[in-house]
């Protein structure tokens, strides 16, 4: 062929068609209650992925249990010992504490289960509605009989109690977040009407999704 240069025989490529984004497992939510965040990592397989990369965040609903949990357990006796008595969310009299086998004038500790359960002790009577008496309100925790008086409960007599539920600005009883908690506190137990978590949880997501798109 004269003095015309051979033509090349070979040449580098690439072949990026069969590289793929491969995405690692989503963290737990970062809120244990309401709305969080998820992360995840994102790798791509290969020297260089064509495809958008998915997304490495995405809006999540925080649902642990102890965001709809909302008991008191009243002890009598020593610390956390003798006698005891769980206490559901509502309004409990002298006459429902003494049904339930409460001595009233023999608890010595208490124990509050749930991330926004509160519980209010009163002094004498059915919510001191006859005498004027101390009243105490205890969130989430186990307070013994000093824990007792220094928030309030100034002896061990304690003649009837409320649990209720106390969530946040921004969280509704249910324990989701409120799309509606824009202005105000979120108010008593009774503002709202309770929820199961998979509903809440559902509404809140939607909502949230709406929020990213």
């Amino acid at each position: 062929c004269g003095e015309q240069p051979k033509p090349a025989t070979s040449q580098t490529c690439s072949d990026y068609e069969s590289c793929r984004w491969t995405p690692g497992a989503w963290t737990n939510c970062s809120a244990r209650c309401g709305p969080g965040e998820q992360t995840r990592a994102v790798a791509c397989a290969g020297d260089k992925c064509l495809a958008a990369r998915p997304a490495t965040t995405q809006p999540c609903v925080g649902t642990h249990p102890e965001c709809t949990q909302c008991t008191a357990v009243a002890f009598g006796g020593p610390n956390f010992d003798g006698w005891s008595l769980e206490f559901k969310e509502g309004e409990y009299t002298v006459s429902d504490m003494e049904a339930m086998g409460a001595r009233c004038d023999d608890i010595s500790s208490l124990k509050v289960v749930g991330l926004y359960c509160q519980t209010t002790v009163y002094e004498f009577g059915d919510f001191n509605g006859q005498h004027k008496g101390w009243e105490a309100t205890f969130g989430r925790g186990a307070y013994d009989r000093m824990g007792l008086v220094q928030g309030g409960a100034k002896d061990n007599d304690i003649s009837s109690l409320k649990v209720h539920r106390h969530a946040p600005q921004g969280v509704d009883q249910s324990g989701a977040w409120s799309q509606g908690a824009g202005a105000g506190g979120a108010g008593g137990a009774g503002d709202h009407a309770p929820r199961s978590s998979a509903a809440a949880a559902g509404a809140l997501t939607a909502f949230l999704l709406a929020q990213f798109a």
